[in-house]
């Protein structure tokens, strides 16, 4: 009962913070119609126009780097920290201190994407698949939910808001660029692209493209368990790391 109530306080953290609900929501709708816009000409309009090809990316993307930075935040965050007094006295465990951030972050920001991919796919009208988005989402899901202790590991680590994620932002922005969701990496050379496969990013966008547009599912439950013993390790390291008198 004691970690429901801490998930529930830091969810509402969350809420009042709008930088990151308009990170989580308006941004990414943003980066969709002006890159849509701007690469229009350098698409047709079957099978796949610019709208769609920049939606599919620019929700990975935004997946990628927002909501690691969010979790951090529910962290860190200057208001948040005043709050972790009470927490660190309270009957609960040190991980159960940090899975309420993770939780909590996981949570928001699967009701933000969730909200978001059937507005692109009804609202916008851009293809997220049909009836195959729920397939997109559950990918989608899962690569937040390992973001989420992506962010929460470098919190542990580095113990500081500004630090974690001033250089968290180096390797999700390698992940980024070999992922390819800014820029064609097969342009790039063979190397370059067997090198990107190490990016979880590559993986999530050719396990989308692969459900969207050839109803290929044979890579979603391999990359979901993939993702899955990649969160593992990384709360694993954040156990190790966390001390929760240094959040307070």
């Amino acid at each position: 009962m004691n970690f429901l109530k801490i998930v529930k306080y830091d969810f509402i953290n969350i809420l009042h913070n709008p930088a990151l609900i308009i990170s989580n929501t308006i941004l990414p709708v943003v980066l969709i119609a002006v890159l849509g816009f701007v690469t229009q000409n350098n698409f047709g309009k079957e099978p796949l126009s610019a709208y769609d090809y920049q939606s599919v990316n620019m929700l990975i993307f935004s997946v990628s780097l927002i909501v690691a930075i969010t979790t951090s935040n529910s962290f860190m965050e200057e208001k948040v920290i005043r709050g972790n007094m009470r927490i660190a006295y309270a009957p609960v465990s040190k991980m159960e201190m940090v899975l309420s951030k993770i939780v909590s972050s996981y949570i928001f920001v699967s009701i933000c994407y969730g909200m978001l991919i059937p507005f692109c796919q009804y609202i916008l009208g851009v293809n997220m698949g049909g009836n195959r988005c729920l397939w997109f989402a559950l990918l989608l899901n899962a690569f937040s939910f390992f973001e989420c202790c992506f962010g929460a590991m470098f919190c542990c680590i580095f113990r500081s808001e500004e630090q974690a994620n001033s250089i968290m932002q180096i390797p999700l922005f390698i992940f980024i660029f070999l992922g390819g969701v800014l820029v064609s990496i097969h342009r790039l050379g063979k190397i370059v692209n067997e090198i990107s496969y190490i990016s979880p990013v590559k993986w999530i966008v050719r396990c989308s493209y692969q459900i969207i547009y050839d109803n290929d599912l044979h890579l979603l439950l391999s990359i979901i368990i993939s993702l899955a013993i990649l969160s593992l390790i990384c709360l694993l390291i954040c156990g190790l790391r966390f001390k929760p008198e240094e959040y307070i």
